[in-house]
C-alpha cells in the first residue's frame, strides 16, 4: 500500500476500494488520470468503488463552504435524506422524494443524477462524487464508510449533526466579533472625516488670524494643509484600505482566512487556531465512528487547518505511519496539548477513539467560548478608550489655538 503514496507525475486521486477481505480503505494515488489510478488499485487486487480527482487548492476536496456558495445546503439535503430513510424509504425513494420537493430545477437536476447514478449500480458515495465541488469530501467519506455497515441513515444523520454543530460555534466566534467590527468601523469613519474635512477647515481660519501656535498644533494644521491640496489622493488611499479590510473580514467570516497573516493577529489568531482545532477533532471523531482509519480522518480534516497547521498535521500523518502512536504524533506536530495528548493516550488503551475526539473537541469548545468572552470583555472597552483619546486629542489640538487667540484678545 505504501506504492500509493510515492510521487509520480500527474494528479492526485482519492480512491474509495474494497480488499481482499471486504475491508473498506481509502487510498491517494499519484497517477496520470482516473483510468491510470483505478488500474494501480486493480494491479493490487483491490475492488475500486468511486475515484476523484483531488482538488490542488486544498488537498481535501470541496469544503462545505464552497458547496454553500453554489447554491447547496449540503447538511440539511444530508438531514432530510437520513429523515425518509430512516422511515423505511430506500435510498432511490427517498432521493425522488427530495427531487420532488425541490423547486429549484438545478438542485433538482442534481438529486436526479444521483439517482441515475445509484440506478447504474454505483454507491451512493460513488454517484456523489460525479459531482465534483457540490459534495465535500467528509460527506463522501462518511457515506463511504457506512455503505459497509449498512447504517446510512445514522452516518447522515451524524454528519448533518456535526456541521450543525460546527455552525454553531462559528455563529458564537463571528458573532462575538461583530460589536468590536462595528466600533471600530465607526470610530476610523469619525477620525477620517475630522483629519480630512474640519481640520483642514480650522487650518485655514487659524493661518488667517497670524496666530502663533504650539508645536503639537502646528503639526496637526500642516496635515489640515495638506489634506485640503490632496483630498482625492487621500480619498482613493482610504477606499483601497477599506476595500482590503472588508475583503479580510469576510475571509475570515467564511473560514477561508487561513493565511499566516491571520494567525499573526493578536488575540483574534490564537482564537482562531483554537476554534480550528476543535473542529478537527470533531471531524476526525465522526469519521473515525463511521469506520474510516485515524490518518486518513485527519487527513479529510486538514482543509480545516491554517497553513502552518496543516504542515503540521502532514507531518504527524507521517509519523503515524512510521510506527509512532497517534498521541505521540499530534503532540510532537503541536497539534495536541497535554490534556488532549493524554485523553489520546488514554483512547489507545481502551479504543474509543471516537468518543474521546469528541470529548477533546468539547474541551477544546469549552476553552474557546471562555477565549472569545473574555477577548470581548477587554477589546471592546479598550478599543472604546483608544477611539475616544484619539478624537478626544484631534479636538482639543483644533481648539487650542481658539483658546490662545481668545486669550489675547482679552
Amino acid at each position: 500500500m505504501l506504492g500509493y503514496d510515492t510521487v509520480r507525475s500527474g494528479s492526485r486521486f482519492d480512491l474509495v476500494v474494497r480488499t481482499a477481505q471486504g475491508n473498506l480503505r481509502m487510498l491517494t494515488v499519484n497517477a496520470a488520470d482516473a483510468v491510470a489510478a483505478r488500474s494501480h488499485a486493480l494491479g493490487d487486487g483491490l475492488q475500486v468503488l468511486s475515484c476523484t480527482a483531488r482538488s490542488a487548492s486544498t488537498g481535501s476536496g470541496p469544503t462545505e463552504n464552497s458547496a454553500k456558495r453554489q447554491g447547496l445546503d449540503v447538511a440539511n439535503f444530508a438531514f432530510e435524506l437520513a429523515s425518509l430513510m430512516a422511515a423505511g424509504l430506500s435510498v432511490v425513494e427517498a432521493l425522488r422524494t427530495l427531487s420532488s420537493n425541490e423547486p429549484q430545477a438545478r438542485k433538482r437536476a442534481i438529486i436526479l443524477d444521483i439517482v441515475d447514478g445509484i440506478s447504474e449500480g454505483l454507491p451512493l458515495s460513488a454517484a456523489l462524487q460525479r459531482h465534483p465541488g457540490r459534495f465535500p469530501a467528509l460527506l463522501v467519506a462518511t457515506v463511504s464508510a457506512s455503505e459497509q455497515t449498512g447504517d446510512l441513515s445514522t452516518a447522515l444523520t451524524r454528519y448533518a449533526e456535526h456541521q450543525q454543530t460546527i455552525k454553531g460555534l462559528r455563529d458564537k466566534v463571528v458573532g462575538a466579533a461583530v460589536y468590536p467590527a462595528l466600533l471600530l468601523t465607526v470610530g476610523v469613519v469619525v477620525i477620517l472625516f475630522l483629519m480630512t474635512v474640519v481640520v483642514p477647515k480650522f487650518a485655514i481660519l487659524i493661518e488667517s488670524s497670524r496666530q502663533e501656535l504650539p508645536w503639537s498644533s502646528q503639526l496637526l494644521m500642516s496635515w489640515g494643509r495638506f489634506a485640503a491640496g490632496h483630498a482625492w489622493a487621500i480619498g482613493a488611499v482610504a477606499l483601497v484600505g477599506v476595500l482590503l479590510l472588508v475583503s479580510g473580514i469576510k475571509q475570515v467570516m467564511r473560514g477561508e482566512g487561513k493565511a499566516a497573516w491571520v494567525d499573526a493577529i493578536p488575540l483574534l489568531g490564537p482564537t482562531l487556531r483554537r476554534f480550528r482545532h476543535a473542529q478537527l477533532y470533531r471531524t476526525t471523531g465522526m469519521l473515525v465512528r463511521g469506520g474510516i482509519a485515524a490518518p486518513r480522518a485527519l487527513q479529510l480534516g486538514a482543509s480545516l487547518l491554517g497553513d502552518a497547521d496543516r504542515l503540521r498535521l502532514t507531518r504527524a500523518v507521517q509519523l503515524v505511519h512510521e510506527g509512532r502512536s497517534l498521541s505521540q504524533a499530534l503532540a510532537a506536530a503541536q497539534l495536541a496539548d497535554p490534556v488532549a495528548s493524554s485523553m489520546l493516550a488514554v483512547a489507545e488503551r481502551t479504543g474509543a477513539l471516537s468518543d474521546i475526539l469528541e470529548r477533546i473537541a468539547q474541551f477544546h469548545e469549552s476553552r474557546l467560548q471562555r477565549s472569545v468572552e473574555l477577548t470581548s470583555k477587554l477589546f471592546e472597552p479598550m478599543l472604546m478608550i483608544v477611539i475616544g483619546l484619539v478624537v478626544g486629542a484631534i479636538v482639543v489640538l483644533m481648539y487650542l489655538p481658539i483658546f490662545d487667540l481668545a486669550s489675547s484678545l482679552q
